[in-house]
This record gives structure tokens, C-alpha cells and sequence, in this order.
């Protein structure tokens, strides 16, 4: 990658997730004080550091580990994105199969597909994805 349009659909995308989690870190209607929610826009804004920093020290010394680790870490980024919209789709009350589920069931079945879905994200990205070319 590295091509213009990636700087740039990177830049949108970086700030679009930190505007996502920044909204996501102030909302406390659920049980009035931090929750799960808050724990996981931590670590999804960890995970966009951590591959925003990777960039950066790569840019510097150009070693193809800390492009990789870029790579690594906006792709599992991604991959959670992607866990937030199916859960979304699949679990909420209104739009999903918990609507026709126990509501007990709510946070078993969360836990599980996510869990699923992080497992099956993090498969493709440590076996799949690798950095091919590092250009100097």
C-alpha cells in the first residue's frame, strides 16, 4: 500500500474511529457509570495507536517488522469494527435474533460471538495477512 488514496481513506478512517470511541467513552445511559462498552472503545483505540505508532516508527528506520505490526494492528481494528456491526445486527432487541431469544441469553450469546468473531478475525490476519513489499 502507501498509495495517496490509502494515506488518505487511512486518515479518514483513524479519525472516524477516534470520533466513534470518543462518543462511545461519554455515553453512560446504559448503567450510569463505566461498563463493557467503555472497555471495549479502550481497546479498539489502543489497537488504532498501536498501529498508528507502528506507521510512524516504520516511516523512521523502515524496518518491515513495524510495518507488519501496522499492518497487524489497523487490520484487527477492522476486525472489530466488524464484531461491533455483526453483534449490532445480530443481538440487539430491535434488530436481531435476541428478539426472538431468552432475553438471558443476551450477554452469553454476545460473549460467544464475539469471541468467535475476534478468534476467526485474528486467524486471518496473523495467517493471511503479510507485508509482501516494504518499499524504502
Amino acid at each position: 500500500k502507501g498509495t495517496a488514496r490509502h494515506r488518505r481513506v487511512g486518515r479518514i478512517y483513524a479519525a472516524a474511529i477516534l470520533a466513534i470511541n470518543a462518543t462511545a467513552l461519554s455515553m453512560y445511559d446504559l448503567t450510569g457509570r463505566p461498563n463493557v462498552f467503555h472497555v471495549i472503545a479502550l481497546v479498539n483505540l489502543a489497537t488504532l495507536t498501536m498501529g498508528l505508532l507502528a506507521l510512524r516508527r516504520w516511516r523512521w528506520t523502515r524496518e518491515p517488522g513495524d510495518l507488519v505490526t501496522h499492518q497487524r494492528r489497523m487490520a484487527m481494528n477492522y476486525v472489530g469494527l466488524w464484531m461491533a456491526f455483526v453483534t449490532e445486527l445480530l443481538v440487539n432487541p430491535i434488530l436481531g435474533i435476541s428478539r426472538i431469544s431468552d432475553p438471558r441469553s443476551h450477554w452469553p450469546l454476545m460473549i460467544a460471538l464475539n469471541l468467535a468473531l475476534f478468534g476467526a478475525g485474528g486467524w486471518l490476519v496473523r495467517t493471511r495477512l503479510t507485508a509482501t513489499t516494504v518499499r524504502p
